[in-house]
């Protein structure tokens, strides 16, 4: 069934279904970079994006490294007229992010940012993400700093089953901690460009962080330049048995970074350790190993965007 011929979407009172696109603002972004596993990866992206037939190609994992962030939205609220009339909110995001590209004929025809893995504090950001973009979010809490805060500490805490077993309750476990194990001095730059640029030649440095040629290598900074940081989700919903899908959809949403306050690498040092939650295997999902490993490239960026609508580039339903 094509988009065009779907019923609307019924609206009714106590349906908190917003409508995109929406704005954010004060939007305090830490990443680090964590070393994974291709073959894993890709794995996972055969398990979710490449499960949706497309004739015109398939997706590809570009790096065994992935982009771990910790996002403090201040204020976020949708621009849609009528929604925008309702309020804001403040959400926090904290994602693992992976390099991919739509691989057509055996090249690179667009790089894209996958958000795999996302955990949020609030319910609102839960129901609307995934039911309107097809994010794979979850809720939890978490530590991190405020704006013009000491980047010392970091972590994420999800009510989850540890181990499996069936006498095991649910309770709260720590997933993930990234601390900070020596200082160092920071590059400040004034642009986001200044920063991909900086980033770029950092990374180059690590000989196993791409694996792509020239083309795509620029194509990926070239999407930074306008600058938005284009998106793509695996949407579904199962059936009512939770064996099949009764819908499944690769879904596009660009994020259009509107003004970028402040922004730095730190030469700070961070160990990244990542715990055993049955629940939330990361190791089985993205090879990030068990147990403590150095991050790459730790940075800040303090930014306005707007997350834009998604758009199905394959579905099925």
């Amino acid at each position: 069934m094509s988009s065009s011929t779907r019923p609307l979407f019924s609206r009714f009172p106590g349906n908190v279904i917003a409508k995109p696109p929406c704005r954010m603002t004060n939007a305090n972004m830490y990443g680090f970079f964590v070393k994974g596993d291709t073959p894993t990866i890709q794995a996972y992206l055969n398990k979710t994006l490449n499960s949706v037939p497309d004739a015109t190609g398939n997706y590809e994992c570009l790096s065994p490294y992935v982009l771990l962030t910790f996002t403090d939205i201040q204020n976020i609220a949708s621009l849609a007229p009528g929604f925008a009339e309702q309020g804001s909110m403040q959400e926090t995001d904290i994602i693992i992010w992976l390099p991919v590209a739509k691989m057509v004929k055996g090249k690179v025809d667009h790089v894209y940012w996958y958000p795999a893995f996302i955990c949020v504090n609030n319910i609102y950001a839960l129901i609307n993400g995934i039911n309107t973009w097809g994010y794979n979010k979850y809720l939890c809490d978490y530590t991190m700093p405020d704006i013009g805060g000491d980047p010392d500490n970091f972590s994420i805490t999800v009510d989850a089953f540890q181990p499996f077993t069936p006498e095991t309750k649910m309770a709260d476990h720590l997933l993930m901690e990234v601390k900070k194990v020596s200082n160092g001095s920071g590059n400040k730059v004034t642009e986001f460009v200044e920063l991909v640029k900086e980033a770029f030649t950092l990374l180059s440095s690590e000989k196993s962080f791409f694996n792509m040629d020239s083309h795509a290598l620029k194509q990926l900074l070239d999407g930074f330049k306008n600058p938005q940081m284009d998106q793509v989700l695996f949407k579904q919903f199962p059936d009512g048995e939770g064996v099949n899908a009764v819908y499944q959809g690769v879904m596009h949403s660009p994020s259009i970074i509107k003004k970028v306050h402040s922004a730095q690498i730190y030469g700070h040092e961070y160990d990244v350790t990542l715990h055993q939650v049955d629940t939330f295997r990361l190791d089985k999902a993205f090879g990030i190993p068990l147990g403590t490993q150095r991050a790459l490239l730790p940075f800040n960026v303090l930014m306005d965007f707007d997350q834009e609508a998604a758009f199905a580039l394959a579905e099925t339903n």
